[in-house]
């Protein structure tokens, strides 16, 4: 939020993108807008800064100019990241890509979720998923595992994964 108490888009991952998109329709509801898709696209647009102002300032005009297509190119642009922190930001990014795939209607898609995830990872995650057979990069069910049985949770309390069929990277027993 900014001084006058209207939301901020900075750009700088897939949480503020969510929190931002909730914002904006929260204000177009209390301004009566909420079913004027150029208005939206327009304030939404009034709030972006930094790097958000940077990367909508290359796209088309149609989606500049539709709160659809923007907030759909906003949640393609901004997908969650994963570093490679610990169990607990495991589930978490397992769960959003997920929630995304799900929302897309693309959850049984395989190869749109491979592609959406495809630049997700980052430090230690990284380094992981490029020392993985491709067989595993290249399918989301045996990559879920393998992220989870990598980055166990310190509490484990669900089941403990199994993960020595999977080669390059993750340890066998």
């Amino acid at each position: 939020m900014d001084g006058t108490g209207l939301p901020q888009f900075r750009g700088t991952d897939a949480k503020e993108c969510k929190e931002f998109i909730a914002a904006v329709v929260k204000h177009a509801y209390s301004q009566g807008k909420l079913r004027d898709d150029e208005w939206i696209a327009d304030f939404a647009a009034s709030c972006f800064v930094d790097d958000a102002l940077g990367w909508w300032s290359w796209l088309d005009e149609e989606t500049q100019g539709s709160w659809k297509l923007l907030r759909q190119a906003m949640l393609t642009r901004y997908h969650p990241i994963f570093c490679g922190k610990n169990g607990e930001e495991a589930e978490q990014f397992v769960f959003s890509v997920r929630q995304r795939a799900r929302d897309a209607g693309k959850q049984k898609d395989n190869d749109w979720i491979i592609a959406f995830i495809s630049d997700s990872f980052v430090g230690d995650a990284l380094r992981f998923h490029v020392s993985l057979d491709s067989s595993i990069q290249e399918n989301w069910k045996l990559l879920q595992v393998a992220i989870l049985a990598q980055y166990p949770r310190e509490d484990q309390s669900g089941p403990v994964l199994k993960y020595g069929f999977f080669g390059a990277g993750i340890p066998t027993d």
